[in-house]
């Protein structure tokens, strides 16, 4: 197959003002001997003006570019080169003036990647050239939320939640905390000590008024700044608005206790109904937080107003009512934490019978415990513990919640150390320590007397007397162990919070497959989600030890503020919806990986298709949260929404790219990971055959079935799409949606009888140095290529395990003004 139809140029060039294009052509130092620069220069001067330079980067020519920059004649600059990434570094101090210039990588993407047949790699950068000028790619300079709120909206009153709120209150900003339960400080509040500092957890730093490292947060000043606003009993109802400037709906329940509360007890002691938490009553209080002492218990309040009368400072106010609040912030902080994995998931070992009990139970038992040791009494002679109860069992939570292990070392460190002659067994499959220090408290148990016994029962029984019975299978020692403790201590898993799968969807972000608040990414972005202005700390993501919880506070509350004062996010164009076409079919929808999309009522005097009656849906693209990757634009079945990269624009660049080629091998890849290959790979010389055509898209969402359909009319032998590394995509979902589009395609060639390969592949960095092969490998499969295929074996071969040179069988290398030349083409110079 071959093309001969030559493409039309795009004339409504930004920027042109009526004038031809202005192209800098660069012969970068002599690097590039296999193009011929006097044919290339007078080709593009049919379409455009021509200025050549040896060096644009050098002082001289940098200096010609700023002179062409402040004369500012509105022209289009295209700059025929190296690739966008070299030009990006060498012309940085230039770009960040305003300088404006589309890249026609010659270089990296033609010359150095290619042999010594000048008269194809020179066809080649025309056809470059050429397409760069006549469809040049959106300019990344459209600012999105220029202005935002200042003040914070924080989802939780825990460690994480209250820390980060009052590191945000000492950076400037207005918090508003809120807390689904009377009491701050959360989990840890209740739990006793914890690792890895064995002390309490609900310490947070101290501020600059005052002394010491850390404070009780009942005893924190930061909790009393005037800028930290306290929502106690308050869910969060609704979100409206966008990044910078959200409106949340909050309801709030009253505490019926007000902040006259002595604390004097008498409440408590004329209260007739039980709390719905075991051993207190209707009324109550936990661990004082500084603010609030005591509580009632809605769900279970008779309200008959004992205690309202017997309270000496008239601290019980009845007539309080349930509120509704709307409050404005430019951020969100989700903080919900995690809590024990429900019960169901621990009746197989016996929980809910007398003598079987969880961790948390245990470090709440603890401080009488450590009363009984004072007196010198001990409260069991025989404990065993049993790790992963319920968890990494498919059955109930298939995940480690990575805190379990640590947790059963500390707790039976503690009981060794107050009870000597208490027998402690932890039972378990493997002990996960992984953590700075983590391994110490390992030796720290072994050394103070604790049992190891690997091996977890598959149940727990009962004697007649009712004391649990645990038979295991010790695989140590090769034998079946039969223990008869007076108590089971249970280390449970962890989950969500039970409001987390409510409050993910009024806050718009996605959830993992355990049920936790999906983070953006998990190497680079650990505190954002996938909702831009909407931020995650602490367990609300997986479960976490206090120290990373502290940590990850401190992080986000920075993350939050500098998103808060940044000047916007800089970006493409958006995607824009054509109400004419759009037939309100919600693929945009569901398919945006960003939430940018809505659908509306269409308004009466919009614009709609002839199928569309009155009272349809319009789909509308917000500008501001759009990320511009083009997912939307590929799947519109209607071809309803422009992208910044349209359709004619990619099909007039895959026009111009194959004209003249004979079966031409066409790439899509995208800007970033599989680029970022590409890039590296051309400075690397990793050669390829001079007929890949290569067409960069802003992600590999953006590809749709019709583009690779019309690259196969224009004669391709084989397409292949270059994305991000697997399940590592920037926009998230461009990899899926580019499998669906490659599917789609591969059905319509079907259908019309070609068979054409089509290929998906995942890049990054890591690749640069195998990516010409692959190209290579594609190249050979597509056409059919015997003797390129036995190439390819031969040097498959010798990276296998030979240690003889290898000499590639290709064409002569291109010279480079000096420097002997690789074996693959290209030189060594420039690797340096």
């Amino acid at each position: 197959m071959s093309a001969t139809r030559r493409p039309a140029r795009n004339d409504n060039v930004a920027g042109c003002a009526g004038d031809r294009p202005r192209v800098l052509l660069c012969e970068c130092a002599g690097t590039m001997a296999n193009v011929d620069f006097d044919r290339l220069a007078a080709h593009a001067d049919e379409i455009a003006e021509v200025v050549r330079d040896a060096h644009w980067c050098g002082r001289e020519g940098q200096a010609r570019l700023l002179e062409l920059m402040e004369a500012d004649d509105g022209r289009q600059l295209v700059f025929a080169g190296c690739s966008n990434d070299f030009a990006a570094r060498r012309f940085q101090r230039l770009t960040s003036r305003g300088l404006r210039m589309e890249i026609a990588d010659i270089r990296e993407n033609c010359s150095w990647v290619h042999g010594g047949d000048v008269d194809a790699v020179t066809r080649k950068a025309m056809g470059i050239v050429e397409a760069a000028i006549g469809f040049p790619t959106a300019t990344e300079d459209v600012l999105a939320h220029s202005t935002r709120e200042g003040a914070v909206l924080v989802i939780g009153g825990g460690v994480a939640g209250t820390q980060a709120a009052a590191e945000l209150t000492q950076m400037g900003h207005r918090v508003e905390l809120v807390e689904r339960r009377p009491f701050l400080g959360g989990r840890a509040a209740r739990i006793g000590t914890v690792f890895p500092t064995n002390d309490c957890g609900q310490c947070l730093p101290t501020t600059d008024d005052q002394t010491g490292v850390r404070k009780c947060v009942h005893r924190n000043e930061a909790l009393d700044h005037g800028d930290l606003h306290i929502w106690r009993r308050t869910t969060v109802q609704a979100v409206e608005g966008r990044p910078g400037a959200f409106e949340v709906a909050l309801r709030r329940l009253p505490n019926i206790v007000t902040e006259a509360c002595v604390n004097c007890g008498a409440c408590e002691t004329v209260c007739p109904e039980p709390a719905s938490e075991p051993g207190k009553r209707s009324i109550f209080h936990e661990y004082y937080d500084g603010r609030v002492v005591r509580t009632i218990d809605l769900d279970t309040c008779s309200f008959c107003g004992a205690c309202a009368e017997t309270c000496p400072v008239e601290a019980i106010d009845f007539t309080q009512s349930p509120e509704r609040a709307t409050v404005r912030v430019g951020a969100i902080l989700a903080a919900t934490g995690c809590v024990p994995a429900p019960r169901e998931h621990v009746e197989y070992l016996g929980y809910g019978h007398d003598g079987v009990v969880t961790q948390v139970e245990l470090s709440e038992m603890l401080p009488a415990w450590e009363e009984q040791a004072a007196l010198g009494h001990m409260p069991a002679h025989d404990v065993v513990m049993i790790q992963c109860a319920g968890s990494r069992d498919l059955r109930f939570l298939p995940s480690c919640s990575r805190l379990c292990c640590m947790i059963a070392l500390k707790h039976a460190t503690r009981l060794r150390t107050l009870f000597p002659s208490m027998k402690v067994t932890i039972c378990y499959l493997e002990l996960r320590t992984a953590g700075i220090g983590y391994e110490n408290w390992f030796r720290a148990a072994r050394r103070a007397g604790v049992e190891f016994l690997r091996g977890t029962p598959p149940e727990v029984q009962f004697d007649g007397d009712g004391r649990p019975v645990v038979e295991v299978e010790d695989v140590t020692a090769a034998r079946t162990a039969v223990l008869r403790p007076d108590l089971v201590v249970l280390s449970t898993g962890l989950v969500p919070a039970p409001e987390t799968a409510d409050l993910a969807h009024v806050l718009g972000v996605d959830l993992q497959e355990d049920g936790f608040i999906e983070i953006l990414d998990g190497k680079n972005r650990a505190t954002e989600t996938t909702a831009e202005g909407v931020f995650v700390c602490g367990s609300a993501a997986g479960p976490k030890a206090l120290i990373e919880v502290s940590t990850e506070a401190s992080a986000v509350a920075s993350e939050v503020h500098n998103f808060l004062g940044s000047a916007g996010r800089r970006g493409a164009p958006a995607s824009v919806v054509d109400a004419a076409a759009c037939v309100g079919c919600d693929v945009c929808f569901d398919i945006c990986p960003f939430g940018a999309v809505a659908l509306v009522e269409r308004p009466q005097d919009a614009a709609r298709p002839t199928a569309v009656k009155d009272g349809g849906k319009l789909a509308v693209i917000d500008a501001g949260v759009c990320r511009a990757c083009g997912v939307c634009a590929a799947n519109c079945p209607e071809l309803a929404i422009a992208h910044n990269q349209g359709d004619a624009a990619i099909q007039g660049r895959l026009a111009a790219l194959t004209h003249g080629v004979e079966n031409p091998i066409v790439g899509f890849f995208c800007k970033e990971c599989a680029g970022a290959a590409i890039s590296l790979g051309g400075q690397h010389r990793d050669r390829y055959p001079e007929t890949v055509r290569l067409i960069e898209l802003p992600c590999l969402g953006r590809i749709s079935a019709l583009h690779i359909v019309e690259a196969v009319r224009l004669g391709a032998a084989g397409v292949f799409l270059a994305g991000c590394a697997e399940n590592r995509c920037h926009y998230r979902t461009g990899d899926a949606s580019a499998a669906e589009q490659r599917r789609v395609a591969e059905e319509l060639l079907a259908e019309a009888g070609l068979d054409v390969p089509i290929a998906q592949w995942h890049l990054c960095a890591v690749d640069r140095l195998s990516v010409g092969r692959r190209i290579r490998m594609f190249h050979a499969l597509a056409t059919h290529d015997q003797a390129g295929l036995e190439e390819l074996e031969r040097e498959l071969e010798w990276i296998g395990g030979h240690h003889e040179p290898y000499v590639a069988a290709s064409p002569p290398a291109v010279p480079c003004g000096g420097p002997p030349a690789r074996a693959e083409g290209g030189c060594r110079d420039h690797l340096r």
